[in-house]
């Protein structure tokens, strides 16, 4: 495959974080409320989608229409994703993208805050009796980078990264963009564009991961109505 590896960042040159890592930071308001910014169930499945897409970057998994595949076999020596890759290998008759989604989804929120807290870029706040578990970043720049740069690439109709593009798409696959692009006259020509790069540029696996992740994203918001 000939796609920016995933650790690279984006066309300024800055250090990206691991993906789902960096969807964490754009879904999670770590800054004021601690929560994220749209219904927990449909957090934790995008970000089940950006841990399979860490491995379909890493050429481990590849994705054709509704189903995955492994490709790859050997580890990637990250916990988190070497975990995702067992399990997915352990049940090889089941290649459904909706059904790792739903399975990945139930540890994703748990998986990916421990990988940010033990690089030391999150904090865990312990939940009151009736409260939720809330999250905080510990360090304001890293945090804020992933929406920083997606909307200076979307503003500025610059090249971005494949990981970026990815991580754009599953924003709005989770339909998050109004966190990235703050004002509504500006998100028009943003989504224009982002059609536009993604269409040009995405591998078909990525697409159709993205495809699948917006389907079961859509399908949670109508059974929480």
């Amino acid at each position: 495959m000939d796609w920016t590896p995933p650790a690279t960042g984006g066309a300024r040159g800055r250090t990206a974080l691991l993906l789902a890592d960096d969807l964490f930071f754009t879904m999670w308001d770590t800054t004021h409320a601690g929560l994220p910014y749209l219904h927990p169930s449909r957090a934790t499945l995008g970000l089940a989608g950006a841990l399979i897409g860490e491995l379909v970057l890493r050429d481990r998994l590849t994705v054709e229409g509704e189903h995955l595949r492994v490709i790859d076999t050997r580890r990637v020596h990250e916990n988190v994703a070497d975990g995702a890759l067992a399990s997915i290998m352990a049940s090889p008759r089941h290649t459904a993208v909706r059904t790792w989604l739903e399975y990945l989804a139930k540890n994703a929120v748990k998986n990916v805050t421990g990988r940010l807290i033990a690089a030391r870029l999150l904090t865990r706040e312990k939940p009151t009796l009736l409260g939720r578990e809330r999250f905080r970043y510990t360090q304001f720049t890293k945090a804020m980078w992933p929406s920083t740069r997606l909307r200076l690439d979307l503003d500025e109709r610059a090249p971005m990264t494949v990981q970026d593009m990815l991580l754009a798409a599953l924003v709005d696959a989770c339909d998050l963009m109004r966190v990235v692009i703050e004002d509504p006259a500006d998100r028009p020509a943003a989504a224009a564009y982002l059609t536009a790069l993604l269409k040009e540029r995405m591998p078909q696996p990525l697409k159709d991961l993205v495809g699948g992740v917006r389907a079961v994203v859509g399908d949670s918001v109508l059974t929480y109505r």
